[in-house]
């Protein structure tokens, strides 16, 4: 009786507790990872100067956070720092952060599976294929498959459906369904979407320019340059260099 009552308590425990955290986990960083992504996105100093500012971030995290916390913000740190490489046309060091990245990723789902974990695991995951296409041929379908377990966790997480259509637009032949990509984020304007954070707002207007200019919606698609650009002057600096459109 006593050993039934453990198993009903325990499972009890788990949806009580466990299974909200897996849902959602607030992103909490110091200053610095905040000064560090907004020169990333701002590309207002050299990469040596850059690279600085993630070592100190990194720092930070480590000496300031714990768990599952931590490694989230390391593997978000690693992502930024990768496509800050990435725009100065340093692919094969990019690489190297994207790989942290989600070794970082991992270890926090280790500790708790949690959407952001997935979303970050999967979002390193999409640019490490895109600099390593030997990589990206054994390991594409991953992005969805890490997509869809996010969005399992927190149907509300619109970055995972963000990473979801980037994974259908920016998609090489034959795996590209711009269509399908844009459905996607047409459904994420019709949720709360203009509370997203800057760095997420702007990935955000990138990609929909992205889908306009693979549809030929040029129009359209200055319409999102200009909204991206209200938020960060560099992008299409970042369209050009991250998204790879042509």
């Amino acid at each position: 009786m006593k050993t039934k009552l453990f198993t009903i308590m325990s499972i009890v425990f788990y949806f009580s507790i466990i299974h909200p955290l897996a849902a959602f986990y607030a992103r909490v960083y110091p200053d610095s990872f905040n000064d560090f992504r907004e020169t990333v996105y701002m590309q207002s100093r050299d990469l040596s100067e850059t690279r600085r500012l993630y070592t100190t971030a990194k720092q930070d995290i480590e000496n300031i956070l714990t768990g599952v916390q931590k490694y989230l913000a390391l593997s978000h740190c690693e992502y930024l720092m990768g496509i800050s490489s990435k725009a100065s046309g340093r692919e094969n060091e990019s690489a190297t952060f994207f790989e942290q990245g989600i070794v970082w990723a991992e270890e926090s789902l280790a500790i708790c599976p949690t959407s952001e974990g997935y979303r970050l695991l999967g979002t390193n995951i999409s640019f490490l294929c895109e600099v390593r296409r030997s990589y990206g041929l054994r390991n594409f379908n991953k992005i969805e498959l890490y997509a869809n377990e996010a969005l399992e966790l927190d149907p509300n997480n619109l970055m995972a459906q963000h990473l979801l259509a980037s994974k259908f637009i920016i998609a090489p032949w034959p795996f590209a369904d711009v269509r399908r990509g844009a459905a996607i984020l047409e459904e994420i304007t019709r949720q709360n979407y203009l509370a997203l954070e800057k760095e997420d707002l702007f990935g955000l207007y990138l990609m929909f320019e992205a889908a306009c200019l693979k549809q030929k919606k040029n129009q359209e698609a200055q319409l999102w340059r200009e909204k991206a650009e209200a938020l960060y002057p560099t992008a299409n600096n970042f369209l050009c260099l991250l998204l790879n459109v042509k």
